[in-house]
């Protein structure tokens, strides 16, 4: 699995005074993994959501019909990714450089864990594992 991440800047703002900072992130999987992705149904997981998605879903859990619904629309309008859209790619825009590091560094977090997943699911083909744990305290 490799990442493949874009940055970028541009002015905005009504007279272009603020900076908007941008992220451009894609998952490229290797045969593999996108076979095992399908094979565990792994693709529809969620690895990131914003922070103003998952407010807004939980304003939809605590409110009326009406309102919930309004939350689940203001939800799906935020930044969800899942193991599968992140192989099509996702662009993240704020005014906020630290909230778009975290961004990054959450999704590429959350990857590395997939690819643990992975790699332990590909692990279970009938082979022993030994794990020595007079080692393990020792070290």
């Amino acid at each position: 699995m490799q990442l493949l991440i874009k940055r970028t800047q541009r002015a905005g703002g009504m007279l272009g005074g603020k900076t908007i900072f941008a992220l451009t992130i894609r998952a490229q999987y290797t045969e593999q993994e996108r076979n095992d992705i399908n094979r565990y149904k792994l693709g529809g997981e969620v690895i990131y959501s914003s922070r103003a998605a998952a407010e807004h879903l939980d304003r939809m859990e605590n409110a009326g019909l009406a309102k919930g619904f309004g939350s689940l629309i203001l939800a799906k309008m935020n930044l969800n990714v899942t193991i599968a859209s992140l192989q099509q790619g996702h662009s993240v825009e704020c005014k906020d450089l630290a909230e778009l590091l975290e961004c990054e560094n959450a999704i590429i977090s959350a990857c590395k864990n997939v690819k643990v997943f992975l790699e332990a699911a590909a692990s279970f083909d009938g082979r022993e594992i030994v794990v020595d744990l007079d080692e393990q305290v020792a070290a």
